[in-house]
């Protein structure tokens, strides 16, 4: 996995939400090669979206019904399409791992396969 760096922290805006804590996020490789696959805005608002879910993840997504229940989703809408973040939180470790990324067709199909796979 690989660690996002967190230097674009000082090109946000200040939002309300107050972090409770400071969580390090850690994308797959499956999410990493998905993002690099989409258009440069939208990396940029994903870039943005994965940077507030470090400061309090688990009000920013949803957590997912059965048989996810273990995984949160993010939302995210672009030029009109549903664009989803699914990622799993470790309290022991204050870390974020960004699961996978990518449109909201067939996203959940995708994420199960991938957890389920083995």
């Amino acid at each position: 996995m690989s660690a996002l760096l967190s230097d674009g922290f000082s090109s946000l805006p200040p939002e309300s939400i107050q972090p409770e804590r400071e969580w390090t996020l850690y994308l797959t490789r499956t999410a990493d090669k998905a993002q690099k696959n989409l258009d440069k805005p939208l990396r940029i608002l994903i870039r943005d979206a994965l940077l507030r879910l470090c400061q309090c993840p688990e009000r920013l997504g949803e957590r997912l019904s059965q048989p996810l229940t273990t995984v949160f989703s993010h939302h995210i809408t672009y030029k009109g399409k549903e664009f989803r973040i699914a990622y799993q939180l470790s309290p022991e470790t204050d870390s974020v791992v960004v699961l996978l990324i990518g449109p909201h067709e067939n996203f959940y199909r995708k994420l199960k396969n991938l957890l389920y796979a083995s």
